[in-house]
């Protein structure tokens, strides 16, 4: 009994990690303007320029501390590099065209993000980035990389 009991406190602890519901999202592309400062807007489409950095984020309804997700980033084409360190939390599929990351973040406000930034060799095309609880898919976000 007591072992049962146990169990069934360790899984109704979990449950909130598995069960989150996303109640906002937004994706956003930061670029440099004209003067050299950082704008960040809310778009899917990305310019192809060395150096713009894309966001994703997901406001949750229910948090309690550290979130551990999955994020599955496809690209329409291999990239000539993922520039990818020994330390890296980042796996590469056979054909380099997705790259698994397990992620575990501190929310902000419920928000929890993280993102990328486009690299000499990425390919243009639609991408998609799968952000994953558990087995549950949380949000899939789509978007554009395209020459400006």
């Amino acid at each position: 009994m007591r072992m049962r009991l146990s169990t069934l406190i360790m899984l109704a602890l979990a449950q909130p990690v598995l069960a989150q519901t996303v109640l906002e999202s937004d994706f956003t592309v930061r670029t440099p303007d004209s003067a050299g400062r950082a704008v960040t807007e809310s778009t899917t489409q990305v310019p192809l320029i060395e150096g713009a950095c894309y966001n994703w984020h997901l406001r949750l309804e229910k948090v309690k501390g550290e979130v551990a997700v999955t994020e599955v980033y496809s690209l329409p084409a291999p990239a000539t590099t993922w520039n990818l360190g020994a330390t890296s939390a980042t796996t590469l599929s056979s054909d380099r065209l997705t790259a698994t990351t397990k992620r575990t973040l501190t929310p902000d406000g419920n928000w929890i993000s993280a993102g990328w930034c486009v690299a000499i060799g990425d390919p243009p095309g639609e991408h998609r980035i799968e952000i994953l609880s558990g087995d549950k898919v949380l949000k899939t976000f789509r978007f554009d990389l395209r020459l400006p």
